[in-house]
This record gives C-alpha cells, sequence and structure tokens, in this order.
C-alpha cells in the first residue's frame, strides 16, 4: 500500500461543474483518491510514505484514447489514416512477441505525453496487455471484426484476453467492428459481456441491442449513441462526444486538441473535457475519469514554475487554454499506486529494453513500406 500526498498544487477538476482550486492537496491511498480540496492537508492525511511538493504544479486527470493502433506507430511518419490492408501485410513480417515491443515503444510515447488510458485496436493484443501492464498504462484492448483480417484469428484472441486478462486491474476487453454491426457480433458482445466500438458505420445506429453497450467510431452521420471521432473525422466532432489518436505523427492527445480547436473553433474547456473525462468513460474507465474521492488515479502534473508553463494560470478557463494550447511540459505521470513518470522519464521500463525494443522493431518493420 503507497500512500502519496501532493499538496500546494493547482487542480483543474472536470466534474459536472468545472472547478480550478488554487493551493489544493490530492491525498491517495493504494491507487485509490481519498482526499483533495484547497488549504491546509488535513492531520489525517500528512503522513504519507511519498510527499511531493505542488508548488508551481497543476494537477489534471490524464488523457485518454478513444481509438489507436499500435501496430502502425513505427511507420507514423508514413501513414496519416487505419489501413488494415497494411496492417494484414505487417502480420506476415511479425511473429506474436514482436507485437510486445512495439506496444512498448508506442505506450511508452503515449505515457510521456500524458495520456493514462487507451483503447486499442490492433493485432497480438495479449502482447500489448503485457506490454501495457510493464509500462504502466491502462488500456481496454478490442480485436478488430469484419476489418479484413482473419476473423477466426481474432476470436482466438479475444478468447485469449478474456482467459489471462478479465480479472487483472488496467486491462480491460472488448471487441471492434469495420462498417456494420451485424447480429453475429452483438452476440458475441452479449454473451462475453463486453462492449463493441463500431468503426466507420454505414448505416445511421440510433439505438444500442438490449444488454449490450455500443460506442461508435467515427460514424458518417450524427448519432445519440456514445461516439467518438479521430483522424480525418475529427472536423464532425461535437460536445459530448470522445476523441482518439487512430494514427499520427505525434501519439498524444494533446496534439489532437490543438488540431480540434484550430478546426472548429471549439471552446478549449470542452475540447479538454473531451480529451480526458469523456473518453475515459467511453472506454470503460468511468472509476478514473474524474479527480475525486474515491476514484482511481489517474493523473498528469504540469509544471508551471518555469517556461513554458510560467506564469501559471489562475482560473479554470485560462488552464483550460494553458493545457490545450500551450506548451506545459508534463513532469509525473500517476496511475493506480504507481509513479510512472518523473521529470526523469519513464521509471517503469528502462533503457536496455527500449534499446532491445527498437532493434526488433528495426528488423520487423525493414521492409515494410505503405503504398505511395
Amino acid at each position: 500500500m503507497v500512500k502519496i500526498l501532493i499538496e500546494g498544487a493547482s487542480l483543474v477538476l472536470l466534474g459536472e461543474r468545472a472547478e480550478f482550486v488554487k493551493q489544493g492537496y490530492i491525498y491517495i491511498e493504494n491507487g485509490v483518491i481519498k482526499g483533495l480540496g484547497a488549504g491546509r492537508v488535513p492531520e489525517e492525511y500528512q503522513y504519507p510514505e511519498l510527499l511531493l511538493s505542488g508548488s508551481g504544479r497543476l494537477l489534471l486527470k490524464g488523457f485518454a484514447s478513444g481509438f489507436t493502433v499500435l501496430s502502425l506507430y513505427p511507420l507514423r511518419y508514413k501513414v496519416d489514416f487505419v489501413d488494415w490492408f497494411l496492417v494484414k501485410e505487417i502480420l506476415k513480417s511479425m511473429q506474436r512477441s514482436d507485437m510486445y515491443y512495439v506496444a512498448t515503444l508506442s505506450l511508452a510515447e503515449l505515457v510521456s505525453s500524458g495520456v493514462t488510458e487507451a483503447l486499442v485496436v490492433d493485432i497480438y493484443l495479449d502482447e500489448v496487455a503485457r506490454a501495457a501492464r510493464d509500462v504502466g498504462i491502462n488500456v481496454t484492448l478490442a480485436p478488430p471484426l469484419n476489418c479484413g483480417l482473419d476473423d477466426e484469428h481474432q476470436l482466438q484472441e479475444l478468447r485469449l484476453l478474456l482467459s489471462r486478462w478479465k480479472q487483472v486491474e488496467g486491462v480491460k476487453i472488448a471487441i471492434a467492428v469495420c462498417d456494420e454491426l451485424r447480429g453475429k457480433y452483438v452476440d458475441i458482445a452479449r454473451e462475453f459481456r463486453i462492449p463493441i466500438y463500431v468503426i466507420s458505420p454505414e448505416k445511421e445506429t440510433e439505438e444500442s441491442p438490449g444488454g449490450v453497450d455500443v460506442v461508435l467510431l467515427n460514424p458518417r452521420t450524427a448519432s445519440k449513441l456514445k461516439t467518438i471521432y479521430f483522424g480525418n473525422m475529427l472536423g464532425s466532432w461535437r460536445e459530448g462526444c470522445g476523441l482518439g489518436i487512430g494514427v499520427r505523427a505525434s501519439y498524444s492527445i494533446r496534439e489532437v486538441l490543438k488540431e480540434l480547436i484550430w478546426m472548429k473553433k471549439a471552446d478549449p474547456l470542452g475540447a479538454l473535457t473531451a480529451g480526458t473525462r469523456t473518453t475515459s468513460e467511453f472506454i470503460a474507465y468511468e472509476e478514473s475519469s474524474l479527480i475525486k474521492e474515491g476514484a482511481r488515479s489517474s493523473i498528469v502534473v504540469f509544471n508551471l514554475s518555469e517556461p513554458p508553463g510560467w506564469p501559471p494560470p489562475d482560473s479554470i478557463d485560462s488552464a483550460a487554454k494553458a493545457i490545450t494550447e500551450g506548451d506545459l511540459r508534463i513532469e509525473t505521470v500517476i496511475i493506480g499506486d504507481d509513479i510512472v513518470l518523473d521529470r526523469e522519464g519513464l521509471l517503469t521500463v528502462g533503457y536496455e529494453i527500449f534499446k532491445k525494443a527498437i532493434k526488433k522493431v528495426e528488423e520487423v518493420y525493414s521492409t515494410i513500406l505503405p503504398p505511395p
């Protein structure tokens, strides 16, 4: 059991009514937020195992990506959309164990950019689960069905995930379906009591089938269902929807927020809520979607004590603008009871793993080129 206290920090709280707390504190015990507020730290929280000074720091609930493809990460400077045929080509050169190294590198970038939860739709997700636990990030893993890959292989991967990871904290399981929500996929989701993420549905979908949680990814028409946008459909985003990375040059939700604000002239606070709380809820991490008492900790700490963070914001609106449009430096990331990132870098995975991963990934991807 780890007891962490951060005192003297500014807090951005994105509840039903967004709040900005100056000179606040937050106390975490065994990965759960036990107390937070403004002013003096209550006596019962004053004896932590780890005390962090919050002077000149801003705390925010971590970012979340509502759609992420990791197998394309090594090609992210060459491709700008999710191409399942290219993923199929990668499968020809990749062994199952290679995906662990691809996932470790890409998940490390996500954490370094402040992402604490991600929906991953990809191949060899058992290896992704292993990498996610080593890196320390929360993931929801959804094998892609009807996406041009072998459905039977993806269903085998689903069964493997359910047998190994269903009870593991920080790993949740779902399925993803391309184009059409067919009855057989609904039956699978209902049987295993897992959500469905429908990618680019061709038909309007207004109601969830009974007993199944459905989230739409990049629907062509607006829907009343939970919806997440990413990539070339970002311009269709509206308030109440979530956000994803897909594949892009920077695996950072903050970069998505900047693009959204520029493209849609979206309110920074609304965009920030979409990239944190809303998306976390949509990818099954409601228990860590807010900074509040009783929630699992999922916290990003920004350093405002010097440029580029200085001068520190003094209101909820200025804080939202600083986070979404500024270039604040992320100093610490806390997920559960683990400090996974601090000013020295990632604490969970060391240099030797990265060195081995880079060598392995270079070997696998050296012969894979995206179409011109």
